[in-house]
C-alpha cells in the first residue's frame, strides 16, 4: 500500500512537471514558431519595391528579403500572408500570422495594439506626386486638391492634420499639410498611381513613400514629384499586442536580429539591391 502511494506521488509530481513545461511552451510565441518550424509574416502584394508577385507568382522585394533574412537567424522558415493593410494595422490579429515586416510606420496609435522591434530597420520620405499634365508643380498647388493615399497610412494620417496620432518627432516633420485638402483613400499606395495611369480623374495627386514614387516613375507611369518630401518614416517590424501567446521573447529577438543586421552591413546591402540607395540610417540622429 505505502509502496503504491509512494508511486502515485511520484506520477502526480511527473505530471504537474510536464504540464509546467508544457504551458510555458504553450504560451511563448517563439518556442511556439521553433517547434512548427515556421514564422507566418503579413506583407502586401502590391507594393512594389518593397513587396509584390514577380511574374512567376513569387514574393518578391525588400520588405520579402528582410523577413527572409530574419527567419533564418531565426532557424525557420517563411510564410507570407497578404490581408488587408487595415487589419494589419489595426491589430487583433487572432493568431493568423506572427509578425508584420510591411514597411510600418511606428506611431502612437499603432502602439496602442502593436508592438514594435527596435530599432527601426529602415527609414523613407514621405513624398507627393502629380500626374505630369495635372499642372500641379510645388506643395502650394496642392491646397484645395484631391490627395490619393492607402487606407490607414501614415500619409492619411499626416493630411488629416493629427500629429499626435502620427506620433513622429518633430525633426522629422518638414513641412505642413497641405490646406482644404479630400483625402481618397484606396487600399493601397500604388492602386493610387496604378488609377492615374488608368485615366482615373478623381485625383492628380498622391502621397506615399519616396520609394514608391520612384518605382512609379521607373515603370513609366507619367507621373513627377511635387516639392521635396514631407515628414520622414521610421519603419519596424511588427508584432500583435493581443497575442495569446507571449511574444515579449519573439520581439527581443528580431529586435537583436534587426540590430545585427544594421551592425553587419546586410540591411544596407539589401537597401542597395532594391533602392539604389542607403536608406538604413536614421535622418533624424
Amino acid at each position: 500500500m505505502k509502496k503504491l502511494f509512494s508511486i502515485s506521488l511520484v506520477l502526480i509530481a511527473l505530471s504537474l512537471l510536464l504540464a509546467a513545461c508544457g504551458g510555458g511552451g504553450a504560451d511563448d510565441l517563439l518556442s511556439e514558431i521553433e517547434e512548427r518550424g515556421t514564422i507566418r509574416v503579413s506583407t502586401d502584394a502590391n507594393y512594389a519595391p518593397q513587396s509584390y508577385l514577380d511574374e512567376s507568382g513569387n514574393f518578391v522585394g525588400f520588405d520579402i528579403d528582410v523577413a527572409t533574412e530574419i527567419a533564418e537567424r531565426l532557424g525557420v522558415e517563411v510564410e507570407f500572408v497578404t490581408p488587408d493593410w487595415d487589419v494589419i494595422t489595426a491589430g487583433n490579429w487572432g493568431g493568423q500570422w506572427d509578425m508584420s515586416v510591411g514597411s510600418m510606420t511606428v506611431t502612437t496609435d499603432r502602439q496602442q495594439v502593436l508592438d514594435f522591434a527596435d530599432p527601426a530597420y529602415y527609414y523613407t520620405p514621405a513624398q507627393f506626386a502629380a500626374a505630369d499634365d495635372s499642372g500641379i508643380d510645388s506643395l502650394d498647388d496642392i491646397d484645395g486638391q484631391a490627395v490619393c493615399v492607402g487606407l490607414s497610412t501614415t500619409y492619411e494620417t499626416w493630411l488629416s492634420g493629427d500629429m499626435e496620432a502620427l506620433g513622429l518627432p518633430e525633426s522629422s516633420l518638414y513641412a505642413e499639410p497641405p490646406a482644404n485638402v479630400t483625402i481618397v483613400p484606396l487600399q493601397t499606395d500604388n492602386d493610387c498611381f496604378q488609377s492615374i495611369q488608368a485615366g482615373r480623374e478623381e485625383f492628380d495627386v498622391f502621397l506615399t513613400s519616396n520609394t514608391v514614387v520612384q518605382a512609379a516613375i521607373d515603370g513609366d507611369v507619367p507621373v513627377s514629384r511635387v516639392g521635396s518630401p514631407v515628414f520622414s518614416e521610421n519603419l519596424a517590424v511588427a508584432f500583435d499586442k493581443s497575442s495569446e501567446l507571449d511574444n515579449t521573447a519573439l520581439v527581443e529577438r528580431v529586435s537583436e536580429i534587426i540590430a545585427e543586421m544594421h551592425e553587419d552591413g546586410t540591411l544596407t546591402e539589401l537597401s542597395m539591391k532594391w533602392f539604389s540607395e542607403d536608406l538604413t540610417m536614421d535622418p533624424t540622429q
